[in-house]
């Protein structure tokens, strides 16, 4: 009986080894989902993301910035929409409606207490997939993409032969343009 119990407490410790390393694996990674602006490939954290859906009809909203469509009405929540490649500042490409998408996010506006405002969808090309990216081949964004006009990158992944462009949805929008989107808020939603 006693050799059993002894078993047990081997198995029991080992499995428990075996979660401690899966645990500092899991926590040594970021979870990206890449998306394609473009020709140039994105990254996203996937804690930021609430859902990927097909594009929705867009309202516009007006004295917006140029990237901002407007807003799309999610089951009774009303979302600010952003063209990427208009907020990138990418040529404009012929759209391929089949494979775009909109990306919902969280995090990128201050919610004010109401509920759903903190959301905004992002219109991108394609969504590619999900990748488990180690902390150590994230590197800090280059000289060149920092600054005022692209301080929503964070630093640049490296999968492979891939270069991925990660980004940080809470500077996705100048604080300019949140407070021009509140204001909004305020007026049409």
């Amino acid at each position: 009986m006693t050799r059993i119990r002894g078993q047990g407490a081997r198995l029991m410790e080992s499995a428990m080894q075996r979660e401690k390393k899966t645990a500092a694996v899991v926590e040594d990674t970021v979870q990206l989902v890449t998306f394609q602006v473009g020709s140039e490939e994105y990254g996203l954290d996937i804690n930021a993301i609430i859902e990927v859906i097909r594009p929705l009809k867009i309202t516009p909203l007006p004295r917006m910035p140029e990237f901002i469509e407007g807003v799309v009405n999610l089951r009774g929540l009303i979302i600010p929409i952003v063209d990427l490649r208009k907020r990138f500042a990418l040529a404009e490409i012929h759209n391929e409606p089949r494979k775009m998408r909109m990306v919902i996010t969280k995090g990128a506006i201050p919610a004010g207490g109401r509920r759903g405002k903190e959301l905004l969808g992002l219109v991108v090309d394609r969504v590619k997939e999900v990748l488990h990216v180690p902390r150590k081949e994230i590197a800090p964004p280059p000289g060149a993409a920092t600054g005022e006009q692209a301080d929503f990158i964070s630093g640049m992944g490296k999968v492979g032969e891939r270069l991925i462009i990660v980004v940080d949805i809470t500077k996705i929008l100048s604080p300019q343009e949140r407070s021009a989107l509140e204001e909004a808020g305020h007026a049409e939603y």
